[in-house]
């Protein structure tokens, strides 16, 4: 809704913080144009302000039905706008109507309201502060309210120009009566003379005022300077009689409503001295404590500017880096993020921040993501994983969240940044790649068993006799323990066990009868030849193939060739490849003999357990018989 008159610069907001109304004055002041309020957040409209500020203000306003704070606009036409918001709440609507007010100077900002304000103000040492303009008066404020609500004991913080600051628990004899009549308004003036005239730090003292009720002061001095003071006024003691015939005559002096005004004097609240003394005496510490605080404040004025282009840098850093960045606090609430964040969710920061991840995703990826940081939280070291998320056009993206705790001056963690690193292009390239790589491994593969085979068949035995072995091998492996991906490798470099052959001559090579002893020497060449032959290949299959075509008939005794090692010194694979070999050579038919029967071949690999073979990998082998059989079965040389 637009809002008429549009002199009056009117905003209002629902609960939520969202604009749901607004005048044409405000749209001006604001620079909105004539953007739909439907798209407006207050916490996007520049205003020096942070969400927990605001926040305190319209709790304030809920509370007191009514509230007014000074805050700062950031406009591209004007620059910094100082302004005074007034807000009254309610209830029925659940709405807050805000009249926003600008001002002319810097000085009648509450610059403790948003740090920013230093910003704007440079380091002029001699400029002259107001009190409210180093303190946090709204927190000051509610900070007192509950004070009072505890004790009953009222409080005034006034500056020396006679502003409030902080109010409560004032009475209406003086606020309906006495400071709205001339005469007696002098006599409470006269009371504030008499009660700070010449009082030093730490110092605290009380006077009657001509209206006949007491009122205490003590100082607030900030590097030197008085800037005003706290009072704790209008009430009596306990220890002493209320002159009523003083207040009915000041009733008929004034013109005053005598019951009302009578009503009036009998709420004003009675105190001991003892509670008085401990109470200025609480009000002294306020005070110095105030003191302290707003000297700090203005050395902190002092040297903004440049930490404000530190940080102005850094933000300006953040904005420009493509990845996206966000911080949370320790209750997983969005803190806020870069413009590369904003663009990855899809939102602007009055979407999230101030929100954890349940409010802003669909509960599968908010479940997961709350999930990994209470798990970083908790083990308080970096975190690292990949996901696939959905843009909100619901387009699929991998990315990897790079996570790590940042930490306050205690060294305690305060919140997580993360960083989120979109991987989806090279997730395609890569699975590309994994099937380029694929294609090249199975060549390699189809390349390994067609030279086997060639081998084999050179030397007539069976062209599957290799993929059997290699077959058996791998099952073998997975059993034994060896990895997917090394059992795979075990399986493709298997067939060239018996490169080496190609340098045996044919004639001894197909020999049908027995091999005299120099012939059996030259045979045992076979497994140099191979080693020499793949050894000085860079690729894995190729070294691990030379690994086998050497040492796959060493035995387990240590009286194998061709060095005659022994035990665990024979590397796995080739103990495992030697079972294999052996089983199907010797259960199927050769140039030089026939095939042996299977009880037969079971009670020789039995009987060579622990000579020939490793026991475990013997016992391995008879474990999975059944499943060797069939592999032996499905790749036949009949079929």
């Amino acid at each position: 809704m637009n809002i008429k008159p549009t002199d009056d610069r009117i905003l209002i907001i629902d609960q939520e913080c969202r604009v749901v109304g607004i005048s044409e004055a405000c749209r001006k002041l604001l620079e909105l144009d004539t953007k739909p309020i439907t798209a407006i957040n207050f916490l996007d409209l520049n205003f020096g302000l942070s969400l927990y500020q605001l926040r305190i203000y319209l709790e304030k306003m809920e509370k007191d039905q009514s509230f007014s704070f000074k805050t700062f606009l950031s406009s591209h036409d004007q620059g910094i706008v100082n302004l005074t918001v007034a807000g009254i709440h309610v209830p029925d609507m659940a709405i807050f109507v805000l009249h926003i007010n600008p001002e002319e100077q810097i000085d009648d900002a509450n610059q403790f309201g948003d740090p920013r304000r230093f910003y704007q103000t440079g380091q002029d040492k001699d400029k002259n502060y107001r009190l409210e303009d180093l303190m946090d008066a709204p927190l000051l404020q509610e900070i007192m309210d509950y004070f009072y609500d505890v004790t009953g004991i009222p409080i005034g913080i006034i500056d020396l120009d006679g502003r409030i600051i902080v109010q409560e628990g004032w009475q209406d004899i003086c606020t309906k009566f006495h400071r709205c009549h001339p005469e007696t308004l002098r006599n409470c003036l006269e009371s504030d003379c008499q009660l700070t005239s010449g009082i030093r730090i730490n110092q605290y003292r009380q006077y009657k005022c001509k209206n006949n009720l007491w009122d205490i002061a003590t100082p607030i001095y900030i590097n030197d300077q008085r800037m005003g003071h706290i009072f704790l006024g209008q009430f009596f003691y306990d220890d002493e009689p209320i002159d009523y015939d003083f207040f009915r005559n000041q009733a008929h002096r004034f013109g005053f409503d005598e019951e009302a005004y009578l009503q009036a004097l009998d709420t004003v609240p009675r105190f001991s001295r003892h509670l008085v003394d401990m109470s200025m005496r609480f009000y002294s510490k306020i005070a110095v404590y105030i003191s302290q605080l707003s000297f700090t404040n203005i050395k902190i004025n002092e040297t903004l500017d440049e930490l404000y282009n530190v940080l102005n840098f850094q933000t300006e850093l953040m904005d420009t880096i493509p990845t996206p960045i966000f911080y949370k606090n320790t209750d997983r609430v969005y803190l806020g993020g870069n413009k590369a964040f904003d663009d990855f969710l899809g939102l602007s920061p009055s979407d999230y921040v101030g929100k954890t991840t349940a409010d802003i995703a669909a509960d599968e990826y908010a479940t997961v993501y709350d999930q990994s940081d209470l798990e970083l939280l908790e083990k308080q070291g970096q975190q690292v994983y990949e996901y696939q998320v959905k843009t909100r056009s619901g387009a699929p993206k991998d990315v990897i969240f790079n996570k790590a705790l940042f930490r306050n001056l205690s060294g305690e963690a305060a919140g997580i940044i993360g960083v989120i690193q979109d991987i989806t292009a090279l997730k395609t390239a890569q699975k590309q790649l994994l099937q380029v790589n694929s294609e090249i491994i199975e060549t390699q593969k189809e390349v390994i068993y067609t030279l086997g085979q060639i081998i084999e068949s050179r030397s007539q035995e069976a062209a599957k006799h290799v993929i059997r072995v290699a077959e058996y091998a791998y099952l073998m492996g997975l059993e034994f323990g060896l990895g997917d991906d090394e059992a795979t490798l075990l399986k493709i470099a298997t067939p060239m066990h018996d490169v080496g052959k190609i340098g045996i001559p044919d004639h001894i090579l197909n020999k049908p009868g027995a091999l005299t002893r120099d012939e059996f020497e030259i045979i045992k060449t076979h497994t140099t030849i191979g080693y020499d032959i793949l050894k000085n290949s860079q690729y894995k299959i190729l070294k691990l193939a030379a690994t086998i075509a050497l040492s796959h008939h060493e035995r387990w005794d240590g009286s194998g060739y061709p060095a005659g090692l022994a035990g665990t010194a024979i590397n796995p694979v080739c103990r495992i490849v030697s079972i294999a070999d052996v089983f199907d050579a010797i259960s199927h038919q050769r140039c030089y003999k026939e095939a042996w029967p299977l009880d037969q071949v079971r009670a020789f690999l039995t009987e060579q357990r622990g000579a020939m073979f490793d026991p475990v990998l013997i016992d391995i082998f008879f474990a999975n018989w059944e499943r060797i059989l069939e592999i032996r079965e499905d790749l036949s040389d009949h079929d």
